[in-house]
């Protein structure tokens, strides 16, 4: 496979991916401003329910980008069967890489590109997570 299709390819799955996880965590955001979920009236435990929630609600996302992956994969022929293109776009997806399962050089780039769907979603993920925790220790600060 050409090295501008697999950028293709891997440029569309980084955008779908991106778009699910945007509209997975735009939604938590709304949910949260549509109440206040950290407010003084809240109690400890639905605080920590709404964190359980919210992280709930990552691994759902980041789930759904890996099968979407994996999928993309089988799809194309990189991988056979199921289980092996749901491991390696696992493994890839949070660079892990154990090397146990590899693609061959025609669809390696395409390997790379899930890679760096994992890190730019890992990080939105992380990002929307600290901004959470630093308003639930703010409000605990007042």
């Amino acid at each position: 496979m050409l090295v501008l299709i697999q950028i293709g390819i891997g440029g569309a799955l980084l955008l779908a991916c991106a778009m699910v996880h945007i509209l997975i965590i735009a939604k938590m955001i709304r949910h949260l401003k549509d109440d206040d979920h950290f407010g003084p009236d809240k109690s400890r435990t639905h605080q920590i329910m709404t964190v359980c929630f919210l992280f709930l609600g990552a691994i759902i996302s980041h789930t759904l980008q890996i099968y979407i992956s994996a999928l993309s994969l089988w799809l194309i022929g990189a991988l056979p069967g199921y289980e092996e293109p749901i491991y390696f776009a696992l493994a890839t997806y949070q660079t892990l890489g154990y090397g146990d399962v590899v693609l061959t050089e025609q669809f390696r780039i395409l390997g790379a590109m899930i890679s760096v769907t994992g890190i730019l979603m890992f990080g939105m993920t992380t990002a929307f997570l600290v901004g959470i925790f630093a308003r639930v220790l703010d409000d605990d600060a007042r």
